[in-house]
């Protein structure tokens, strides 16, 4: 399996933004993890969840 490593890296700057409390774009770490299921399929479950947490993110920011 080869990996896409500009986009696995992308979305680990990303995810460390967001855990270092920094601003960062949700849509863009979602549409990542979307394509990193297509092109890595061997990692889709773990990109599964980085999907479904952001989107709670995303409810819980629209609720608030």
């Amino acid at each position: 399996m080869q990996y896409r490593w500009e986009e696995i890296d992308q979305l680990a700057e990303i995810l460390e933004a967001e855990v270092a409390g920094q601003p960062f774009d949700l849509n863009l770490a979602r549409d990542l993890a979307e394509r990193l299921i297509r092109l890595c399929p061997d990692i889709a479950r773990s990109m599964s969840q980085v999907i479904d947490r952001l989107s709670q993110t995303t409810e819980t920011a629209a609720a608030a």
